[in-house]
This record gives C-alpha cells, sequence and structure tokens, in this order.
C-alpha cells in the first residue's frame, strides 16, 4: 500500500508544521490555520488571475489591479519572451 504510506507521511509533515508553529508564534491551532486558509487562497486566487490574463481572459488594467503593474509588465515580458523563442525556433 504504497498510496496509503504518502498519506501518513503527508499528515505527519502537516502535524508536524502545525506543532512547531503553534510552539513558535505562541498562537491557538485555529488562528494558525485560518491565516493559512488565508494565505493559501491568496496564492491560489493570484495565480488564477496571472493565469486568466495569460489567456486574455482578464483585461490588462484589471489583472494591474489586482496584482499590480510590476507583475503584469513581468508577465507581458515572459509572454514576448516565449514568442520571440518560439520564433527563432521556428526558423531553424
Amino acid at each position: 500500500m504504497q498510496g496509503g504510506d504518502n498519506m501518513a507521511q503527508t499528515s505527519s509533515t502537516f502535524v508536524e508544521e502545525l506543532t512547531f508553529l503553534t510552539q513558535y508564534t505562541n498562537e491557538d491551532e485555529t488562528t494558525i490555520l485560518t491565516r493559512a486558509l488565508d494565505v493559501g487562497l491568496s496564492h491560489l486566487y493570484r495565480q488564477a488571475v496571472e493565469q486568466a490574463f495569460i489567456d486574455e481572459q482578464l483585461s490588462r488594467p484589471r489583472a494591474v489591479e489586482i496584482l499590480g503593474q510590476e507583475r503584469v509588465e513581468e508577465i507581458e515580458y515572459a509572454r514576448q519572451a516565449l514568442a520571440e523563442d518560439v520564433a527563432r525556433g521556428l526558423e531553424l
């Protein structure tokens, strides 16, 4: 049962991390888990917004509003660099 072993290892890691955080921060588990959910949800939201912008499903002004000017420019730069790399590759 390889899958079961992985699940036990993941649970153990989760418990170890939560225990360390409660001891180190002196915060209760509920506070830490609430913060973790907030941080995780925010991270997932930003990833989805980035992908929606890349897929042209989200306007640039809205992406800037959510992600900030600098991050949108980074995405645009990466998109342009990728397009140029593909064009060069097709010329070979």
